[in-house]
């Protein structure tokens, strides 16, 4: 009695059913990747730091490559992490009143952080755009890597922003209409 079967739930919600399991599967995979590459940056910037720092008491030089990596990999370590932090609502932000809401308003509230967030960076990601062809042009001074690449990571940061902060705000909308309240 209390076990459903496929042929328990109606016709017009099976599609339904099928598009958001595979956009779950979808979105955990993106989830893994994105923390994948963020561990990689982590452990990046503890070897190059590591080896700056045995550098230094080892060899007559240090290489003076290793700070300007490890800033490049610090500035790519936060970029990725960026929407996962934002997928679990980790983010900083006001909380000085959220707590004294119902649970109804607290779900309108965090889409409404959500949705102001994702205007926001919707908002700044052309410029963003221009901000990293300037590095078109320009090399970093130790590596001699072209600057696009570090630029482009503003153009990464805030297009996470809008995706993720978009499906936090569906999110928050989703569980209103699921406890029954509009």
């Amino acid at each position: 009695m209390g076990v459903s079967t496929k042929s328990d739930i109606p016709a017009s919600t099976k599609p339904a059913h099928r598009v958001t399991g595979w956009l779950n599967t979808g979105l955990r995979w993106i989830d893994r990747l994105f923390g994948f590459l963020a561990i990689i940056a982590l452990l990046a910037i503890a070897a190059v730091v590591t080896l700056q720092v045995v550098a230094r008491f080892t060899l007559p030089s240090s290489p003076v490559w290793t700070e300007e990596l490890s800033r490049y990999l610090f500035i790519y370590l936060i970029v990725l992490s960026s929407g996962l932090v934002i997928r679990q609502n980790r983010q900083v932000r006001l909380e000085l009143f959220q707590h004294a809401l119902s649970p109804r308003y607290q779900a309108v509230y965090q889409a409404l952080c959500h949705l102001l967030t994702g205007a926001f960076a919707a908002y700044i990601l052309p410029s963003a755009w221009k901000y990293a062809m300037i590095g078109r042009w320009q090399t970093s001074p130790a590596l001699e890597v072209p600057m696009v690449w570090v630029f482009l990571s503003m153009v990464v940061f805030f297009a996470l922003t809008v995706v993720y902060s978009t499906l936090g705000a569906i999110s928050a909308f989703s569980d209103l209409r699921r406890s029954g309240v509009r």
